[in-house]
């Protein structure tokens, strides 16, 4: 008995934190797109296709949800209205079969083209002048006013080469 407690005891020091080290932070999903990271704090705006009978939903292509970080990991939550028009929402901009054009409320200078690509939707965009699959976009607030934009890092993967690609964009 003393030794299964000292075995117990030695994999929750031991071995259990390297576990929770090497997990994903990010909460993914099977249906996600994308996601926005902050320097204002460590939760995530994500995008998850959305689907209706198997193909786009043509109204709503993306569910974009908050994902909390800090004080409670994993937990869920709605953009308010705001959030939606302003920052994170996004609106239409074209549509084919299989295939949406979209732009971020925050960022209309550019489209976002969700498609299907090796049999998994994707956000396909140009970062650094290259057909990539965007994965994630990191916005730097401005030091003493978190409404302020420094920059957005676009980071995805180039489709062609399959190689690493980030784009800094400042505002």
């Amino acid at each position: 008995m003393r030794k299964d407690l000292l075995f117990f005891l030695y994999l929750s020091v031991l071995v259990l934190p390297f576990r929770l080290v090497g997990q994903d932070q990010t909460y993914p999903t099977p249906s996600r797109l994308f996601y926005i990271e902050r320097s204002k704090n460590k939760n995530l705006v994500c995008y998850d296709v959305q689907l209706k009978d198997g193909q786009l939903d043509a109204k709503n292509p993306m569910s974009v949800y908050w994902v909390n970080r800090e004080e409670s990991p994993g937990e869920k939550k709605e953009l308010s209205a705001i959030q939606r028009r302003l920052a994170y929402g996004y609106k239409v901009v074209s549509q084919e079969e299989d295939r949406i054009e979209v732009t971020l409320s925050a960022y209309p200078g550019r489209n976002l083209s969700i498609q299907r690509l090796d049999g998994k939707y994707v956000c396909v965009l140009l970062i650094d002048n290259q057909l990539s699959q965007l994965q994630s976009l990191f916005v730097k607030a401005k030091e003493g006013n978190s409404l302020s934009v420094e920059y957005v890092e676009l980071r995805g993967v180039a489709i062609a080469t399959k190689d690493v690609v980030v784009e800094r964009v400042k505002k």
